[in-house]
């Protein structure tokens, strides 16, 4: 009787440890996301042939540092950085992400910024990519911006997010794009090793004290 008693507190209170500790929480994947070591380190960069974009101090939301993506050309441009394939091992397929940035753009006729969010295959290609923002008439200064969305059937790849600034073929054409405190953000329910290794613990005391009574 006593046995089954302590084995029934033993249940409860590995029950009660386990739902103290799948309390979901917000796990950042985003790399350098303040562009804070003063450079493109955790970014990837794609040339223009129209001048590199660049980490920046004169024009930053927070902080010291901010990406510069510059279009001001009278030909179609480009500038594209990518916060590319993190999450591997973390996220999920269909899991819920929450991006979230602060953009500072100026832009003419002809001139976007973009961002954009991939589902990646771990072999190449992707299971999803979705256009967060298309900002064609500019900012007001610098504006937040959140987006919350669902990952594709396949991130074995992880994800990858794209901020882009863009010119189409339009004399005149600008898309100066300024981009800071950007976060990727995914659920996650940890489960500490702590909670395991206590209610192991706890049963294998039932299981020494029944080997007693039994002998």
């Amino acid at each position: 009787m006593l046995n089954k008693t302590f084995t029934s507190i033993v249940a409860t209170m590995i029950l009660s440890l386990s739902a103290a500790a799948a309390q979901a929480v917000q796990v950042e994947l985003a790399v350098n996301g303040g562009f804070e070591t003063g450079d493109f380190t955790g970014w990837t960069e794609f040339p223009s042939a129209f001048g590199p974009a660049s980490v920046q101090s004169t024009t930053v939301s927070s902080g010291n540092f901010a990406a510069y993506l510059p279009c001001s050309v009278d030909a179609a441009c480009d500038q594209v950085i990518k916060n590319a394939n993190i999450g591997i091992g973390v996220v999920n397929p269909g899991d819920t992400v929450t991006v979230t940035f602060d953009l500072n753009n100026t832009a003419s006729a002809g001139g976007v910024a973009f961002v954009e969010l991939f589902s990646e295959l771990g072999g190449g290609g992707t299971s999803k990519s979705e256009i967060l923002l298309t900002n064609a008439g500019g900012t007001n200064g610098w504006e937040t911006f959140s987006y919350t969305t669902t990952l594709g059937p396949d991130v074995s790849g992880g994800i990858t997010l794209q901020l882009k600034a863009a010119c189409g073929p339009v004399a005149g054409c600008t898309s100066e794009a300024y981009f800071d405190n950007v976060s990727v953000t995914v659920e996650a329910i940890p489960v500490p090793a702590a909670v395991w290794l206590f209610g192991s613990g706890l049963i294998g005391l039932v299981g020494v004290a029944r080997k007693k009574k039994a002998a």
